[in-house]
């Protein structure tokens, strides 16, 4: 899930993560981006945080694999950076 999960407030957050993990397999990979930087205008989009997003995982059986940061891919006027996060099922 590439540039999603940020735009879903935290109850829809929550109400997503159980539906998001049973679509995983037992030893599958969920992988998934969550964006930094000021909200274009326009958008909806919500703070959320990695902590956050590994606390819900864990809760559907999902352990961490990778939690790395990284910068835009492309150049921006405003910085933007990324936070990819990969999810293995038990």
């Amino acid at each position: 899930m590439t540039a999603v999960w940020m735009h879903l407030d935290e109850h829809q957050r929550q109400e997503a993560m159980p539906n998001v993990a049973a679509l995983v397999r037992p030893g599958g990979v969920l992988i998934l981006s969550l964006r930094y930087g000021p909200v274009p205008p326009g958008r909806r989009m919500f703070e959320v945080s990695a902590e956050e997003t590994i606390a819900l995982a864990a809760t559907q059986g999902l352990s961490v694999v990778m939690n790395e940061a990284t910068p835009s891919p492309r150049p921006r006027t405003v910085p933007v950076t990324w936070k990819r996060l990969a999810f293995r099922k038990a």
